[in-house]
């Protein structure tokens, strides 16, 4: 049985802690292994997806290894309000 019985929810925006107004580090230019930019420019015809897993960095290979189709990648915290994400979105066509 769990200690808590109640369904866990999203914070409100006024409960959300606040966040920065610039980033807290610097992201580099380009991947260090794909060799693409990471914040862009992006070529043309390129869909921004967001995926959800477990440990960033063993996840984040996974999609080196495709065949086809993914332009670079970043991981991070997500679901963030507007004013306190401090992570990209991962490019992939």
């Amino acid at each position: 049985m769990f200690l808590h019985s109640r369904t866990p929810q999203l914070p409100t925006r006024e409960q959300a802690l606040r966040g920065r107004p610039e980033p807290a580090f610097t992201v580099p230019a380009r991947h260090t292994v794909l060799g693409n930019p990471l914040l862009g420019p992006y070529p043309e015809g390129l869909e921004i997806a967001d995926f959800g897993l477990g440990c960033f960095w063993g996840a984040e290979r996974k999609f080196w290894r495709l065949p086809a189709g993914v332009w670079t990648t970043l991981v991070g915290y997500q679901a963030a309000t507007p004013r306190t994400r401090r992570t990209r979105r991962s490019p992939r066509a």
